[in-house]
């Protein structure tokens, strides 16, 4: 099934925790996914009046999901945390761990990670295939059996699910709820042999009629698109404004844009052709949209090119073979014959991580993960899903020699265009850790939260805002986290089962991983600010408050 399992693993990991300034709950699952690539921490007493929450969402293993989990938080601990110049300091983290990942000592930690994570999928895969065998073995004593008894067997279990749904809905009602997986049974039609004959044959001779009929006005097709829907022209225009994917424009100044596209392969899409597509003989430094004229086509596909010109003399048109014996493009990274399939190199992760600070949150993302804080019930985005075909990243993304699909994939790849890890991305020799590709630079932005509007922050990967928009985590979660004796994970899991699609059938929402983390101030606390000042305020004497040194903080992975 791809990338999917048959059926949804829906067990959730929870925790929740505690201390004299906040509570906080986190949980995750795994879902429609062949495993679980996130990983997640919770550090209420991280350092003196100091909590810090993050998620880890992976991507191409879990490895360094789970790194990330272990190792960041000790790394934020550096010489600019000690002057109490946090923002500087997360940054400071996140490129010193993503640029130690390609270190041999952490190589040979993340391929560990990696082969004991495949020996548990292994594990849990024989299970699984013991479970489909005693449901074979019972198929072939059923094959035995009299179609009288099959029925009946059948039939009883059907009922009993009826029972079952009947007792929860309306207990002693005998109406059947609407569902999609339990029908009457139904009476058999008082037909003859002769007339069911003929009906078959009348309606194999319409079905056939009809497709002939069908067929003679269906138009051929590339990639699973019509040459009538090929004809639609696209335009890309660089400006402040510009989006990628069809979005409109504010400006039609194209800024050395080439509007060049090829009219017979306009709308022939592939999502995961172009990769390779680092260079061509045009020496301009512009981008442009062009489809690969590739004999195969599979890979054809439209993207975002971007001409490095280190040549002066780069007018004369230059053949492929050329461009790849020529050293000049020693710094145009990602091709397939480069790409190293290794722990960081073929595998990354986003990070969002939330650092509070008495009542003042700091927040540093790379990615598509998000925090969110809700103030008097209004959703903040604390953070921005960094997307290649963002303006800032795509131009980023273009002077590093890269291109961005239709479907905003970088070299036909990766979907986002910040993360740790995907070293693959990152071979630039030419450019900073910060202007590669794909760049592990965090974004960090600053609020002060209150106790007493009943502030909370929301940590989540994807798998949550791909399904609910930020306020719509804010009003689910808001109906429930005032509940009395409520746990914050449950609240977690409720969002999960909100979140879940029911089946794989559709464009992937609500079938990735889920992990999330609720943290909620409490009313008319305030964190310690000194060695000296360490009572708490009286009017919460009888709150349970559990001692510091036994709030247990941990990495989950």
């Amino acid at each position: 099934m791809g990338t999917y399992l048959s059926k949804p693993k829906t067990d959730k990991e929870s925790k929740d925790y505690e201390n004299s300034s906040l509570i906080c709950g986190a949980s995750s699952m795994q879902g429609w996914r062949e495993s679980q690539e996130d990983a997640h921490c919770c550090l209420l007493d991280f350092d003196k009046n100091i909590s810090l929450f993050a998620v880890f969402d992976g991507h191409g293993g879990a490895e360094v999901a789970q790194y990330a989990a272990e190792k960041l938080p000790s790394l934020i601990k550096n010489d600019l945390f000690e002057k109490g110049d946090y923002e500087k300091a997360l940054i400071k983290a996140y490129l010193e761990f993503d640029d130690s990942l390609i270190e041999p000592s952490v190589l040979e930690k993340l391929n560990a990670i990696r082969e004991e994570n495949n020996q548990a999928e292994d594990d849990e895969n024989d299970g699984d295939e013991e479970e489909e065998s005693e449901e074979l073995n019972e198929l072939y004593k059923e094959a035995d059996m009299p179609i009288e008894d099959i029925i009946l067997k059948y039939k009883n279990k059907i009922m009993s699910k009826v029972d079952a749904v009947n007792a929860l809905d309306q207990p002693g009602s005998s109406k059947l709820p609407a569902s999609p997986f339990l029908k009457a049974p139904q009476r058999p039609k008082s037909k003859s042999t002769s007339e069911d004959d003929s009906n078959k044959e009348k309606c194999t001779a319409d079905s056939t009629n009809e497709s002939e009929a069908n067929s003679s006005e269906t138009l051929v097709t590339t990639n699973g698109v019509s040459e009538k829907e090929s004809e639609a022209s696209i335009q890309i225009i660089d400006s402040s404004d510009t989006k990628v994917n069809g979005t409109s424009n504010s400006t039609n100044e194209n800024n050395g844009v080439e509007e060049s596209i090829p009219e017979s392969s306009v709308g022939e899409c592939c999502p995961s052709s172009s990769k390779g597509q680092n260079g061509s003989g045009d020496s301009s430094s512009s981008a442009r949209l062009i489809a690969d004229d590739s004999d195969d086509s599979d890979s054809d596909d439209e993207i975002f090119e971007a001409s490095i010109n280190t040549n002066d003399e780069s007018d004369s048109e230059v053949s492929d073979e050329e461009d790849v014996n020529d050293e000049e493009d020693d710094s145009i990274v990602c091709e397939d014959d480069d790409e190293e399939e290794e722990p960081g190199k073929d595998s990354g992760c986003t990070a969002v991580l939330a650092l509070l600070v008495n009542n003042k949150l700091y927040v540093a993302n790379a990615g598509d993960s998000r925090c969110i804080v809700s103030q008097n019930n209004i959703a903040h985005d604390l953070s921005e899903d960094h997307k290649p075909e963002d303006e800032l990243e795509l131009k980023r993304i273009i002077a590093a020699g890269g291109t961005v699909s239709n479907d905003g994939r970088v070299n036909g790849g990766l979907n986002l265009s910040r993360a740790l890890g995907d070293h693959n991305y990152k071979k630039n020799k030419e450019l900073s850790n910060t202007e590669q590709m794909i760049t592990a630079l965090p974004d960090v932005k600053v609020i002060d939260l209150k106790p007493e509007n009943e502030d909370f922050l929301i940590i989540a990967c994807d798998g949550i805002w791909n399904s609910l928009t930020s306020q719509e985590v804010v009003d689910f979660v808001s109906k429930r986290i005032n509940t009395a004796d409520v746990n914050l994970s449950s609240i977690c899991e409720e969002l999960f089962d909100e979140c879940l699609a029911p089946n794989t059938f559709g464009d992937g929402t609500g079938c990735d991983n889920m992990t999330c983390i609720i943290v909620k101030l409490k009313q008319n606390q305030k964190r310690l600010r000194s060695d000296d000042d360490e009572e708490v305020s009286e009017n919460v004497a009888d709150c349970k408050r559990p001692k510091l040194d036994s709030i247990e903080s941990e990495s989950v992975y």
